[in-house]
């Protein structure tokens, strides 16, 4: 009941509030302790040299996190813009110059921070995308309220970025073809589901990630460059968003954004979405790769 009425009335009314408060009252939304305890122990559990109390305050920091991007989901077209949250983008030349020539590309994201940040601030700076991500609506575990609050986010983040959202039940015609008529599109490099059969493991916290190769696959087919991009939040309503080529086969460019992410995950563990996924997408290291490592 907490959450249906959060999702139907709570973030949209929020989302309506002048300037940065919104982002700042987020915080006040998610009091759940049990998940703290729970959030808490996990840390603790990966990150054991952390002290407790850091492990405490991660836990905080990772709900406040989630319930800032749910504000965001109702507010796209405030993002960038004055009396909302500001947006300090870096790189955007990366992406300018291939729309300038007329070239497709993949700009890879992960489930880190507020992710849909960057590619708003794209469409700020006059890049837009189309975004491809797992089926979002057709869930038989979603319940109508949060059936609602997605066709909401969906609707107001191709009115901000300017593009479709396509989802991979779908028919992948239209993004081969798009792509190499010159679009770009949005994919999360670290979506998971139990479903997923293409997998590759990546090098990540002591241990291996489990994630699909439809990024590199989807690449390699239609040719088109890889970028990468991450945001950081500065405060509730300053945020940071870093753009950046990557070289290689879309291989080796997958593998540095995982490796970034990696990078990302040690220094602030809080701002990675995954961590109830962890024990799906994780394992540890077997105890030769450990003794090759030493």
């Amino acid at each position: 009941m907490k959450r249906d009425i959060a999702l139907d009335l709570v973030f949209p009314a929020l989302a309506k509030i002048p300037t940065a408060l919104p982002w700042r009252l987020a915080a006040y939304t998610v009091q759940d302790q049990a998940l703290v305890v729970w959030l808490q122990a996990l840390f603790q559990r990966v990150f054991p040299e952390a002290a407790p109390a850091n492990c405490a305050d991660w836990a905080r920091a990772h709900l406040t996190m989630l319930a800032q991007e749910k504000v965001d989901a109702m507010a796209f077209h405030r993002l960038g813009r004055p009396g909302g949250p500001q947006i300090a983008l870096q790189g955007v030349q990366h992406a300018a110059d291939l729309v300038q020539r007329g070239q497709g590309f993949i700009l890879i994201l992960n489930h880190y921070d507020r992710l849909l940040t960057a590619p708003v601030a794209l469409a700020r700076a006059g890049v837009a995308t189309n975004v491809l991500t797992m089926p979002v609506l057709n869930h038989p575990g979603l319940g109508g309220s949060e059936r609602r609050f997605l066709l909401d986010k969906i609707q107001g983040y191709t009115q901000a970025t300017r593009g479709i959202w396509h989802t991979t039940d779908q028919s992948l015609r239209v993004v081969h073809e798009t792509l190499r008529a010159g679009q770009a599109w949005v994919i999360l490099a670290d979506a998971w589901s139990a479903e997923f059969t293409r997998l590759r493991e990546h090098p990540f916290l002591d241990g291996y990630l489990r994630l699909p190769t439809g990024i590199e696959r989807l690449a390699r087919s239609t040719g088109v460059p890889l970028l990468y991009a991450a945001t950081r939040t500065l405060a509730p309503g300053r945020l940071e968003v870093r753009v950046e080529s990557l070289a290689g086969s879309p291989e080796q460019a997958v593998d540095h954004a995982i490796q970034q992410l990696h990078a990302d995950v040690r220094e602030r563990p809080w701002a990675w979405w995954h961590w109830g996924l962890w024990e799906q997408m994780w394992h540890p290291a077997r105890e030769e790769e450990k003794r090759d490592a030493h």
